[in-house]
């Protein structure tokens, strides 16, 4: 078993970003991430992605640094890869798992309850919003397209807060991202 990452080249938030995967396990993925001090958050369904300045974490961690194709053929090769093509039915998996462990209903566009993973950037329509919240008592991060993508946001943390701590003590960790119907 043995985890590959590639050399960074995805620009986001300003920084140059690649993508570390395992050949056969996500459970060794998880923990050679963790070795390296990548955030539980940079999970993204069957990767990880790392910013330029984690490349000699993740070489004392024990990742294999290989070209981008290569990388995508071992991906393959894997099982673990999940195609630009299914990714949103697992999001969608994912969310109505996670929906379901709190009884949130309707299901968001996509939820994910605790650390691991992110959920899709925020879409440019009215209403839309993404909230972050990584600690029970911490404050959300809550971006928002406009004031009623905003007030969405704050209801939906209210909800999930209190689903969240009726069902496990705690208050709401984690991230939600949605775009509330509009209502004439």
């Amino acid at each position: 078993m043995t985890v590959f990452a590639d050399t960074p080249r995805w620009p986001r938030h300003g920084m140059l970003w690649g993508h570390l995967i395992s050949d056969t396990s996500l459970a060794e993925l998880h923990e050679t991430a963790a070795r390296a001090g990548l955030p539980p958050r940079s999970f993204d369904l069957d990767h990880y992605d790392w910013p330029t300045a984690a490349r000699d974490a993740l070489a004392e961690a024990g990742a294999v640094f290989v070209g981008d194709r290569e990388l995508t053929r071992i991906l393959l090769g894997s099982g673990l890869r999940i195609t630009l093509r299914d990714r949103p039915a697992a999001r969608a998996r994912r969310s109505a798992e996670h929906a379901a462990e709190l009884g949130v209903d309707p299901v968001p566009q996509d939820l994910i309850v605790g650390m691991l993973g992110h959920v899709d950037p925020l879409p440019d329509r009215p209403g839309a919003f993404r909230l972050t919240r990584d600690a029970p008592q911490g404050a959300a991060r809550i971006e928002a397209r406009d004031a009623l993508g905003r007030r969405s946001a704050e209801e939906m943390l209210a909800r999930l807060e209190d689903l969240s701590r009726a069902r496990t003590g705690n208050g709401f960790v984690g991230q939600v991202m949605d775009v509330p119907a509009q209502t004439p």
